[in-house]
């Protein structure tokens, strides 16, 4: 005889499902904060929106107002000029004049200082070679370069003080621009 087999598809008692809640709770302070952060940004976009209508509205505006719209004009001729000089020094070929520069010492020549002038094309070069012959040769690998013109030795000195007594230098260099 076979004993009865009775199969229960339904409990009758259901467990609560933390699960399910942690995850809404979750989900829930996500919301939350993006809310707030969106909030935040649109008082920011909406306030960078009036400053822009303000200059907007200051642009439009004749600047025969007296002295204020000479002090106007005068300032925003300054802001443009600024502006031209941060974009003329970005657009200068920098990464050719240090890799010119440090390429040419090799092992033998420690650079101390580079100083560029974007106005005159210059180039001052402050460094320490291990010898005078050393230095010459810098100097001689410095003008084989395209981005350097003539490099004149402006002064040295031996460091008597120090055993290896290294020589100290200081060069100017024609800075070729190639615009």
């Amino acid at each position: 005889m076979m004993a009865k087999l009775r199969l229960d598809y339904q409990r009758s008692i259901k467990p609560f499902p933390w699960s399910g809640m942690l995850l809404l709770v979750v989900a829930l302070a996500t919301l939350i904060a993006i809310g707030i952060h969106y909030r935040g940004l649109s008082d920011q976009a909406a306030l960078w929106e009036s400053k822009a209508e303000r200059i907007e509205r200051a642009a439009q505006r004749p600047l025969s107002g007296g002295r204020s719209g000479e002090r106007m004009a005068s300032a925003l001729s300054q802001e443009v000029k600024r502006a031209n000089e941060v974009l003329r020094q970005l657009s200068m070929p920098w990464e050719g004049l240090f890799q010119t520069v440090e390429s040419a010492g090799g092992k033998e020549v420690a650079l101390l200082a580079l100083e560029p002038d974007m106005e005159k094309q210059l180039v001052k070069i402050s460094g320490e070679a291990k010898s005078m012959e050393a230095m010459l040769e810098y100097i001689k690998q410095l003008e084989n370069r395209d981005v350097l013109g003539t490099v004149y030795l402006q002064n040295h000195h031996v460091q008597l003080q120090d055993p290896e007594k290294p020589v100290r230098f200081e060069l100017l260099a024609i800075w070729r621009v190639k615009s």
